[in-house]
């Protein structure tokens, strides 16, 4: 059965997009079939993985055609996604920033990805498909957690990351989604960015309290992730050392959780 996760954080800045690129790539260097859908207008998970649909396409219609957004209109299908580091991505464009608008003048149209995934999910052709949707709980964030099975927090160890996670949790939990997506679930939360710091280790305390479990730590590396995104290339084929093991660890964790 295809498991649909959302990778969210309303706060930008904690490694959101990295997290859904990077274990992407660690569950298909195992074989598993994976989708990557960029739900971000800004476009950060498809350029760090070396597609930027705007350069490549000079009108606007032609790069909206290639993300999400016509299925989301319902004016068409999901486009055929490319093969990116031996997983398949649906890349975003600046042009779905226009989407949220049209979202809320039609506001049945929140449940368009959902619907669009309902027939990719039956045809059987990806174990995982994993969101990046934009930092924010507008109409575009609600949209990529109604269409999924789950929610994946990245939280880096500071009062930001730790504020933003605790609140989606919240309104995961309270029913806010779920009364349009009742099976959505919050997946123990990635640790980002940790720095080696006594506030550091103090925020993880707290995190291990608010959520009871993490999915693995990802420590501050200043040069290596910084270079995956100026490569497009995902830490798990770029670094063959910690930062590698990291992200394995943490997609071993995160196939634990889901089974």
């Amino acid at each position: 059965m295809t498991l649909i996760t959302t990778v969210h954080s309303y706060a930008g800045g904690v490694a959101k997009s990295a997290t859904a690129r990077d274990l992407s790539a660690a569950l298909a260097i195992q074989g598993y079939q994976v989708l990557l859908i960029d739900a971000d207008h800004q476009a950060d998970l498809s350029v760090s993985l070396g597609v930027d649909i705007d350069e490549e396409f000079v009108q606007a219609d032609d790069s909206f055609a290639h993300t999400i957004g016509p299925a989301v209109l319902g004016t068409g299908s999901l486009p055929t996604p490319r093969r990116v580091f031996e997983m398949a991505l649906i890349p975003s464009s600046i042009t779905l920033y226009n989407l949220e608008k049209e979202i809320k003048s039609d506001v049945s149209m929140v449940l368009g990805l959902r619907y669009a995934l309902d027939e990719v999910r039956a045809s059987g052709a990806y174990d995982f498909i994993f969101i990046d949707t934009n930092p924010t709980l507008g109409d575009m964030a609600t949209l990529a957690l109604l269409a999924a099975d789950q929610v994946l927090l990245p939280v880096p160890p500071n009062r930001k990351g730790l504020r933003a996670a605790t609140f989606i949790k919240s309104r995961v939990e309270k029913g806010h989604y779920q009364r349009l997506n009742p099976q959505l679930q919050v997946l123990p939360p990635v640790v980002t960015q940790t720095p080696n710091t006594t506030l550091a280790r103090n925020y993880l305390r707290e995190i291990d309290e608010v959520f009871g479990e993490t999915l693995g730590v990802i420590k501050q590396r200043p040069g290596l992730y910084p270079m995956a995104m100026e490569r497009g290339i995902p830490v798990p084929h770029l670094d063959q050392g910690e930062g590698r093991a990291e992200v394995m660890t943490v997609a071993q964790a995160f196939l634990k959780a889901v089974r």
